[in-house]
């Protein structure tokens, strides 16, 4: 019963969303029509998406402070969170609808312009691939559509996200590769022409934090970002379906905190309400900005990122060349990070900066003897010492070269 209600909320608030969307649709398609091109002298550098990442306020800030350009934010009405974004942007649009995008676009699209396109999802950055006529694009992606399923995803939506994502990688001038998920997708899409830029997240220096190199007798645990209720689809949102992880350690006496993703709505994280209520070892936070969050992170032991394949029926590939902007977050905190051994990529990243342990499935279980072996002190020492290389301040200009040299063409 308690599923069916909470499958109804959920289902009742997306309805209200769309409702929110599709009201203002004919005035709208009418004022798009009517409006003229304004006239821009100054050269702007332009994000677009329909949800906001965390990554692309970062990157924003960070250029800010390295380039004159105008910086503007357009995104989708319900998509945008603020603890997500920042002060980085002289402008911020957005857009109701399809229609109200089209007009925002239109009126920035100038030959002088970089278009830096980020999902999925993927509405705002196909419509823009199709609007732009003289600006350049650059996409930006954390990870595909096509490396959940392949090619036959068990959703309708997604099917119709692969037409997108596959037109949008093959029509931008530019890729952002913050993962190694794009190596997957070309057995599926084939050639993708576009430059692309290897760019991992990469930490923030803003939020460095010195780190205490010692454990008490109880240990804490972090985890940071989405997490989804058990009535969700387990083939598709089983990797953040964490209750095994609550109860292992809550049977263990390991102290677990999560502080969901802001973008999670409270439909979405019902059950883990009541946990928080009956579990003595677990603690449900609320979400907190990316520029607090290093500061609450510092209090704890370790960050985890416990994905493995057999918690969700996504493929292989999804695990094994995604990265998150979680890692990141840790590392700006000083914490080490335990790591499923499934997420290949994530653990080569957590080696550059000497800040990660693997850990097998039946380590999650039996998960102090893993902690025991390992030297905290050397860990911590490690990362702080290695994340002023692998930062942003050191590598933005990176992305301003690819900017320039997609601006050549």
């Amino acid at each position: 019963m308690n599923n069916f209600l909470n499958k109804l909320a959920l289902n009742f608030k997306k309805a209200e969303l769309k409702f929110k969307e599709w009201k203002y649709i004919f005035p709208d398609f009418l004022f798009f029509f009517l409006s003229s091109k304004k006239k821009s002298n100054s050269s702007s550098i332009i994000f677009v998406g329909t949800v906001m990442h965390g990554r692309i306020a970062r990157i924003a800030k960070w250029i800010k402070r390295e380039d004159n350009r105008m910086l503007i934010l357009v995104c989708s009405e319900n998509g945008f969170a603020h603890k997500l974004s920042n002060d980085s942007f002289d402008n911020v649009y957005l857009f109701r609808n399809k229609w109200h995008l089209k007009k925002i676009l239109h009126n920035l699209d100038h030959s002088t312009n970089i278009f830096h396109l980020f999902g999925p999802p993927y509405i705002a950055a196909y419509e823009a691939v199709k609007e732009v006529k003289l600006g350049f694009k650059v996409f930006d992606y954390q990870d595909l559509m096509i490396t959940n399923f392949g090619l036959t995803p068990p959703f309708n939506y997604m099917k119709n996200e692969l037409i997108k994502e596959e037109i949008i990688l093959k029509t931008v001038n530019g890729i952002v590769n913050h993962s190694l998920e794009l190596q997957a997708a070309k057995k599926y899409y084939g050639k993708i022409n576009a430059k692309k830029l290897f760019f991992p997240n990469y930490t923030d220096n803003d939020f460095f934090q010195l780190k205490k190199k010692t454990l008490n007798n109880e240990i804490h645990l972090v985890y940071v970002g989405s997490i989804h209720s058990a009535y969700r689809n387990k083939d598709y949102f089983g990797g953040t379906q964490l209750h095994w992880l609550i109860k292992t350690l809550n049977e263990q006496k390991i102290h677990l905190h999560i502080y969901p993703a802001p973008t999670n709505l409270k439909e979405h994280i019902v059950d883990y309400i009541e946990m928080d209520k009956s579990l003595p070892y677990f603690h449900l936070h609320e979400s907190i900005s990316q520029s607090d969050l290093s500061k609450e992170l510092v209090n704890f032991d370790f960050g985890i990122l416990p994905f493995f394949h057999r918690t969700n029926k996504k493929s292989d590939n999804k695990r094994i060349y995604s990265t998150t902007l979680k890692m990141f977050n840790f590392f700006e905190a000083g914490l080490p990070i335990i790591i499923g051994e499934d997420v290949n990529f994530q653990n080569f990243m957590a080696n550059k900066y000497g800040g990660g342990i693997k850990a097998s499935w039946d380590d999650f279980h039996h998960l102090k003897p893993l902690i025991e072996k390992n030297n905290y002190e050397s860990l911590v020492n490690s990362i702080e010492k290695k994340r002023n290389n692998l930062s942003l301040k050191n590598k933005i200009n990176k992305l301003l070269d690819f900017y320039n040299l997609i601006g050549e063409e």
